[in-house]
């Protein structure tokens, strides 16, 4: 079964390769650098929807020289596809310990490998991965968080790698399922149910108003014969004679 999965994901692989590849995040931060201030310290590198690998990827600076102390790099390849220094979105982050580009020895692709193995062993399918590089807030330590995702959007699982030697910091972990809506709950207000129940009382109402219109018809038919001949066989007795 393993051996399926590893073919399947291999062809879905060239595939997805074709049309979604920015490079890997070593790419990206070689060309975000070219932009970057000599005294900003990096503090994250993100890509989202990677198939692998994403089509851009964000590096963060923490840069004394930029407006709100903040420089962000958008790289596609060997490309800056564009950069600023935001004001806002990033409160904190110039706070996040720097991280140390001579203990990253782990590209994107290498944490991609270690997580579709892992998730090959465990039977999870996903579509897209979201990658995060950053340092440990303990130690200091690169590491990467890898979110993986199914193609309705849904994330189902998360893995912890070092950056520094490719050992998993936490195993991939698969997100539970959003807890399904238990029959009860829409058993009485589903559309379907009200409908029905809407029928069901006004063809109550309606067949109850025959009847008594079908009873006061009888009822004065048989008090006639009554007064004529003495005796009742038509319809109910009036209430003031039973």
């Amino acid at each position: 079964m393993a051996k399926f999965l590893t073919l399947a994901f291999g062809l879905w692989l060239v595939a997805a390769s074709a049309w979604a590849d920015g490079g890997t995040a070593y790419l990206a931060l070689k060309a975000a650098q070219k932009g970057a201030d000599g005294s900003a310290s990096l503090i994250a590198v993100t890509g989202e929807r990677g198939a692998p690998q994403p089509q851009e990827w964000k590096v963060i600076f923490s840069d004394p020289a930029a407006r709100g102390g903040i420089r962000e790099i958008v790289t596609s390849g060997d490309v800056i596809v564009s950069q600023r220094t935001p004001l806002k979105g990033y409160t904190g982050v110039g706070s996040e310990p720097a991280i140390a580009l001579t203990r990253v020895n782990l590209d994107s692709d290498g944490a991609f490998e270690i997580a579709n193995k892992q998730a090959i062993a465990r039977k999870i399918g996903f579509s897209w991965v979201d990658y995060t590089l950053r340092a440990n807030a303990v130690g200091g330590a690169p590491m990467w968080i890898l979110r993986l995702y199914d193609s309705m959007g849904i994330r189902v699982g998360v893995i912890q790698i070092s950056a520094e030697n490719g050992s998993l910091i936490m195993p991939l972990e698969a997100s539970e399922p959003p807890p399904a809506e238990s029959a009860e709950q829409f058993s009485d207000t589903s559309p379907g149910k009200e409908i029905e129940g809407v029928i069901g009382r006004v063809g109550g109402t309606v067949e109850g108003v025959a009847n008594a219109v079908k009873d006061t018809t009888l009822r004065t038919v048989g008090t006639v014969q009554e007064f004529f001949t003495g005796e009742r066989t038509i319809g109910p007795k009036d209430e003031d004679d039973q």
